[in-house]
């Protein structure tokens, strides 16, 4: 036995544990042929974090990728945020980053984990608004004979979606969106006023309104679209979604909630698609949702502008 065998191992930098992290996922979707071999050839990589989910951006040898890791309990968002992409990218209307497979790893030592890997597209933040917002009304065009709704539950920040099928859009929109959320905020111990007034004014407002049940992203807003940067053919993408089948108004008018998007982006949308009468009545009520989303996540100013909106919603 040499003495070199009896000195003891250095444990190993938090560098070379973060590489060997990356590329057992990579070499894990790889046995399981959900990527070609020369993927798991690390050339390098840049780490994110996004409150407790981590991020990477990894050059291979195969590409490049954008890899999720989270908790084991965080595998049904990533396969409904899978979902929701492969929605939009069969709709061939708007780019987004591909997903290419969710899983789970476990190593040694260490808790189980979850995945996802998707397709790396460099992005902006400005671009092409025009297109836009004629590719969002293209992909608001594609329907479902299902009713309002998805194949799965999906996730709107750290909020579940109910998102069982529904065939009248007033009902789903209270009973399956606002209402949730408001017994959400009820068991952290935030009672809203005005909160049934605003219900009541909701299923009124909505009774008769039964728009085409289109596919939405869900959480459209500026933080959820990039633009790819290439000079010769720049084009937007989405990211990011909660997808579901509903009013396309309810998209637009998130649009508007934190920071209107650029007029070109409505101009766009409007050259393919016209918003029905009444949207400026039921735009304050698509984006109570989000905000009583955001009070629960954050508090703050956002559950001061909830209650501010809660207070005007009656006839």
């Amino acid at each position: 036995m040499n003495s070199a065998s009896l000195r003891p191992q250095r444990p190993a930098s938090e560098q070379q544990q973060t590489e060997q992290l990356i590329q057992d996922i990579l070499t894990d979707a790889v046995d399981r042929r959900q990527l070609f071999p020369p993927a798991a050839v690390v050339r390098g990589y840049s780490h994110h974090q996004h409150k407790t989910q981590q991020q990477f951006t990894v050059q291979t040898q195969g590409g490049a990728f954008f890899i999720k890791i989270h908790e084991l309990h965080a595998l049904p968002r990533f396969a409904a945020e899978q979902e929701s992409l492969l929605s939009i990218l069969a709709s061939q209307t708007i780019a987004v980053a591909a997903p290419l497979t969710a899983g789970t790893l476990q190593r040694a030592q260490e808790p189980a984990m979850a995945y996802l890997i998707l397709q790396h597209i460099p992005l902006a933040v400005h671009g092409d608004w025009f297109s836009a917002g004629q590719q969002l009304a293209q992909m608001h065009s594609h329907h479902s004979t299902q009713g309002y709704g998805f194949v799965r539950t999906t996730w709107c920040g750290e909020h579940a979606q109910d998102n069982r099928w529904n065939q009248h859009w007033g009902d789903f929109f209270v009973q399956q969106r606002l209402l949730p959320m408001l017994q959400t905020l009820q068991q952290q111990g935030i009672n809203l006023p005005h909160q049934e007034q605003a219900l009541d004014y909701a299923r009124r407002l909505l009774e008769n309104h039964q728009p085409p049940a289109s596919l939405l992203h869900g959480d459209l807003w500026s933080g959820n679209i990039g633009f790819n940067p290439d000079r010769q053919l720049s084009y937007p993408v989405l990211f990011d979604p909660a997808s579901y089948y509903g009013d396309a108004e309810a998209d637009m008018a998130m649009t508007e909630l934190f920071g209107r998007f650029p007029q070109r982006f409505y101009e766009g949308y409007h050259s393919v698609a016209a918003l029905r009468p009444g949207y400026e009545q039921r735009r304050p009520l698509y984006q109570l949702y989000h905000l009583l989303n955001h009070a629960g996540q954050f508090g703050g100013s956002f559950l001061l502008q909830a209650e501010h909106l809660l207070a005007q919603m009656h006839d």
